[in-house]
């Protein structure tokens, strides 16, 4: 994988880490679990990055169709 997909493929990833955090710290801030602004930043945070790391990645090899 070149540099510029791994330094991607990890910012997309730190989106993730971020998520996570962000739910947590507010949770335990604020004592509120259940908000659906929170809901709202956490979910798009993470989608974000969940999308981004599956489009970074490096395609699979194709099976080779050639007969012998």
């Amino acid at each position: 994988m070149s540099l510029v997909r791994r330094i991607s493929f990890w910012g997309f990833a730190s989106l993730v880490v971020l998520a996570v955090t962000f739910y947590v710290w507010w949770g335990t801030s604020f004592h509120v679990w259940f908000d659906n602004g929170v809901y709202a930043v956490f979910i798009t945070l993470l989608l974000f990055g969940l999308a981004g790391m599956w489009l970074v990645l490096p395609n699979p090899p194709a099976p080779s169709t050639a007969e012998p």
